[in-house]
């Protein structure tokens, strides 16, 4: 976890604790859910596929610059296990050390093209798991059902989140 991860560990568990205690309604749920995808996409670290870093070199993009995900370079960030599930997951857990433990047990991004992003619709996954999965299963169940078959090598960013 990073110093960007830690301090949105912190808000998210404030922001929990407020959607308990106010019962506000959607502005704090998308808030939870918006710091949720934050955490993730503050790692150091991505994954991808082969299929899309060929696609990247193809367009002669920087793959250490977070600045390529545009609609033109036709990539997409995306959480493995959706923002979505992981919200639902975290406002069950009983307690801090739970959020935490699901926090770094969903903190991965993988870059995929929009060709790999148009396989995760087709087979209806795109903010949800498969039928049956359950929390501790298989974190990329969703790309082996839609037959995108990620890297397990990591791509360190060189640029900071702040930069963006």
């Amino acid at each position: 976890m990073n110093n960007i991860q830690l301090a949105l560990k912190d808000q998210i568990i404030d922001t929990v604790k407020n959607i308990k205690k106010h019962n506000v309604g959607e502005i704090l749920n998308w808030l939870l859910r918006n710091q949720i995808a934050k955490y993730s996409l503050a790692n150091e670290y991505y994954l991808s596929t082969q299929f899309t870093l060929d696609h990247i070199k193809k367009k002669g993009l920087d793959v250490t610059k977070r600045s390529i995900k545009t609609k033109k370079n036709e990539i997409t960030y995306e959480h493995p296990i959706p923002s979505k599930v992981v919200f639902n997951l975290i406002l069950k857990a009983q307690n801090e050390n739970e959020i935490i433990s699901i926090l770094k047990n969903t903190d991965y991004i993988v870059i995929l093209s929009h060709i790999e992003d148009k396989k995760l619709r087709e087979v209806g996954l795109v903010s949800s798991m498969p039928i049956n999965w359950q929390y501790g299963d298989d974190t990329f169940a969703r790309y082996k059902k839609a037959k995108i078959n990620v890297l397990t090598k990591k791509l360190k960013w060189l640029e900071l989140l702040e930069d963006n």
